[in-house]
């Protein structure tokens, strides 16, 4: 196997086990948020941080590769090189298997993050709503007009949907 491509494959593979590992600690921050444990979701966010910066350094050296093994025509996809290998060549299967592969665990790590800040906005939403009713003062203030203001929604989900 050629040189830049061993070290692509070797990337690659280092990449998708970052984002199985990224994966897992979505679900570890989910079940921390679901459980109440702020300080296991503090660790978890913390620990995100490192994988994330691993995952753009991977990322960093993908692109130093692939610049290498493009041709002087300008940037060559993944999809290209593969094409470019013998049809029956051991290569090419092990590039496409990463290749699917990785498009299956990133492609699931962008829906389970977006999954997690959606059950964020709902939890926000619910804990805005049930600290409006403490800041609501019993008895009317009046503004500078002499007036009450009007009354706020009650429901922090309404009023954050809206």
């Amino acid at each position: 196997m050629h040189v830049d491509l061993t070290q692509l494959v070797t990337v690659l593979k280092e990449e998708i086990t970052v984002g199985e590992e990224l994966h897992r600690n979505l679900e570890a921050q989910k079940k921390a948020i679901v459980a109440w444990d702020v300080v296991n979701l503090l660790e978890q966010i913390d620990a995100r941080e490192s994988w994330v910066r691993s995952l753009s350094q991977l990322e960093e050296k993908r692109s130093e590769i692939l610049n290498r093994i493009s041709s002087i025509n300008g940037p060559i996809t993944f999809r290209q090189i593969i094409a470019t290998l013998p049809l029956q060549g051991s290569e090419r299967i092990l590039l496409g298997q990463l290749r699917e592969r990785t498009r299956k665990v990133f492609t699931r790590l962008q829906a389970e993050e977006r999954s997690l800040h959606e059950l964020m906005q709902s939890l926000l939403a619910h804990i805005q709503g049930a600290l409006t009713s403490l800041v609501d003062p019993l008895v009317p203030i009046y503004g500078e007009s002499g007036m009450t203001p009007p009354p706020r929604t009650r429901s922090g989900l309404l009023h954050g949907k809206a």
